[in-house]
């Protein structure tokens, strides 16, 4: 049986509808920079975010709670899910995809406690959020309480057709959120003492984070909790997610 290809506006409409349908709260595409010489085969980045449950954030206080342990690992596992889900449907469309696992740390990077490519970065791409000064990522109606995955692929949606890929070291000009302009809550909060509290425009991690820092406090302090593997008191604070607080 001979696979006729769907239009382009079609498949990048049923991708948005299987993604939302699965459960992520927003997606979106973006045409992505990667050192990765086998990502740069496939140029377009699909980021998808999950919300994360208020009620297990609102618990977080001066340390992070077996609850949002357990859920964090939860919510890496079905984002891995949707992204499978929706490579699998990419790929029965023709095309390829590669999905960036939800949570990991690849020890051989240059750059240390790093994914094969950063969510944060492909979703602030697409026009999902920006980045705040505790270096999480801000959703546009949820702050930091998403979750994110990326898929990248070679399918191109029509409006971003000719759009060429920027470079990797290109200055994107990412804005900071506007929730950070005068807050500091995340940064007096933080019991690592890890972010800087630049308010300067950048989505260079080390510019806003010492992951190192942040990663061996977690280790110490919270190995109780969860093997030391999360923390969650930087975005528990953070007014731009209270929205849905429920105290």
């Amino acid at each position: 049986m001979i696979h006729t290809p769907k239009p382009v506006e079609q498949v990048e409409q049923e991708i948005r509808s299987l993604i939302l349908e699965k459960g992520a709260v927003s997606c979106g595409f973006s045409r992505c920079p990667s050192d990765d010489a086998y990502l740069r085969r496939l140029p377009t980045a699909i980021s998808l975010a999950v919300q994360v449950s208020d009620a297990v954030v609102d618990e977080i206080k001066e340390a992070p709670t077996m609850s949002y342990f357990h859920h964090y690992r939860t919510l890496n596992y079905f984002i891995d899910q949707v992204q499978l889900s929706l490579g699998l449907y990419l790929q029965k469309e023709g095309y390829s995809f590669f999905p960036i696992p939800a949570s990991q740390s690849i020890p051989s990077n240059e750059s240390p406690f790093s994914a094969k490519f950063s969510h944060k970065e492909a979703a602030v791409l697409a026009g999902l959020g920006k980045i705040g000064r505790s270096c999480l990522f801000l959703e546009n109606n949820l702050g930091p309480r998403v979750r994110l995955g990326t898929v990248f692929t070679n399918f191109v949606p029509s409006f971003l057709s000719g759009t060429p890929v920027p470079k990797k070291n290109e200055d994107h000009n990412f804005t900071l959120s506007e929730h950070c302009s005068n807050c500091s809550l995340c940064i007096d909060s933080c019991p690592s003492h890890a972010l800087f509290g630049n308010k300067a425009v950048s989505t260079k991690r080390e510019e806003l984070l010492d992951p190192e820092k942040c990663s061996l406090f977690m280790k110490k302090e919270f190995q109780h909790i969860g093997r030391g593997a999360v923390c969650g008191i930087c975005m528990s604070v953070c007014p731009a997610g209270k929205i849905h607080n429920i105290e």
